[in-house]
């Protein structure tokens, strides 16, 4: 049986020992004690504590005191060290993302952390204006805490709160070759290195800024991106595109005679590129493909036009329109999943042709085999590119 019961001090004034702080509870589970403050001064409310608990050792549903004590802010730790560890370069993120969540979580214990606390999150967030997608990775991060704190022994909490999916508004933008081509001619010689590798391989950004000479064979036109600077930590070789080969070569003749010490392919004046968003912007701006505009709800100019994932989108499709198969196109772009390499394979109106060019040779040789008359079989065939005469 559990008790309950308050600490005692002794009185200074008259030397007795007298009740002080909230109500305490004794329980037993498996014989081992266990003591916890109710936080409470009413013992009717101290006594139904002691019943919950003793009713969730009944069920075998208490999982310790310390699940109990579990705050946001230890999640948080936990998940800062796992990406240290980790090394992915997503503690940039988790600080952006901690600044809108801890005004709603920070203090707050996990077991208080519940699925209607989040979606009040996420109703404040596209109050205030957040996307879809940007809501996402927020939220995302929640679940990734709750998920290191299962994984804990013992585990940290009990159990981990629905947390809803939003869908986001995906991206279409690509590049058309001509469209590359103006821009690259309107940036500036370090940047247009970086765009070229982009365009033509379908690396993030962040791949193409860490990739350094020994990773390069110009002679062989062959390309190593090792594990750890890939986003899924898998290396991959990539082989050099012609117009590709031919930027690289100009570039490394013009680096080893200016900056010979310098390892890195992507770099300003020997040091290493982190960034082309200047660059990108005004070279955009000069041939038509964005601008800034004002976006009345965020009160500010944002940018409205391509973004440089657009490569990434492009290279996809590109390799896909080429007649790559798909499984070797997700091997050059890097995608581990089926579903996430599917949106990048974006379609146009030719691309729609084309499909309903070959659904219409397709019927009209079903068409021929299975109840066509004489005539019409002797009627030329359809290939799948739509041209007459040629053998199926």
């Amino acid at each position: 049986m559990g008790s309950i019961y308050r600490k005692t001090a002794k009185d200074p004034g008259t030397g007795r020992r007298v009740d002080i702080g909230p109500y305490w509870i004794k329980f037993y589970r498996n014989g081992r004690p266990f003591r916890e403050s109710t936080r409470v001064f009413d013992r009717k409310e101290a006594t139904r504590k002691l019943k919950e608990r003793e009713g969730e050792i009944a069920k075998g549903q208490f999982r310790g005191l310390a699940v109990e004590r579990t705050k946001f802010e230890d999640l948080v730790e936990d998940l800062k060290t796992h990406y240290r560890m980790d090394k992915t370069g997503a503690l940039g993120r988790l600080g952006q993302a901690l600044a809108h969540l801890n005004p709603v979580f920070h203090g707050l214990r996990a077991i208080e952390i519940t699925s209607r606390l989040v979606q009040g999150y996420i109703t404040r967030r596209q109050d205030q204006g957040a996307a879809n997608g940007t809501i996402n990775r927020e939220t995302g991060m929640i679940k990734r805490m709750f998920a290191l704190a299962l994984q804990q022994t013992p585990p940290k909490v009990a159990l981990a709160p629905y947390i809803p999916h939003l869908t986001e508004n995906i991206r279409e933008g690509y590049f058309e070759h001509e469209d590359f081509l103006a821009l690259r001619g309107a940036l500036p010689d370090y940047a247009q290195v970086a765009v070229s590798l982009a365009y033509y391989s379908g690396m993030r950004l962040g791949e193409v800024f860490s990739l350094q000479w020994e990773q390069v064979n110009v002679a062989e036109g062959r390309l190593a991106l090792k594990a750890k600077d890939t986003k899924n930590k898998t290396p991959r070789v990539l082989y050099l595109d012609s117009d590709l080969s031919r930027v690289l070569t100009a570039w490394k003749q013009r680096s080893m005679a200016s900056w010979p010490q310098c390892p890195w392919i992507c770099h300003r004046k020997g040091r290493q590129l982190k960034d082309i968003k200047s660059a990108w912007k005004r070279g955009c701006q000069v041939v038509g493909l964005g601008q800034m505009v004002m976006d009345e709800e965020k009160g500010r100019k944002v940018w409205q036009g391509k973004i440089p994932h657009d490569f990434r989108r492009t290279a996809v499709r590109n390799t896909v329109k080429a007649g790559v198969p798909e499984k070797v196109a997700m091997l050059i772009s890097g995608h581990k999943t089926r579903s996430v390499f599917q949106r990048y394979q974006i379609m146009d109106e030719d691309d729609l042709k084309v499909a309903a060019t070959r659904v219409s040779a397709y019927f009209s040789k079903q068409m021929g085999t299975i109840s066509g008359t004489i005539a019409q079989l002797g009627e030329p065939e359809l290939d799948v590119a739509g041209v007459k005469g040629a053998d199926s």
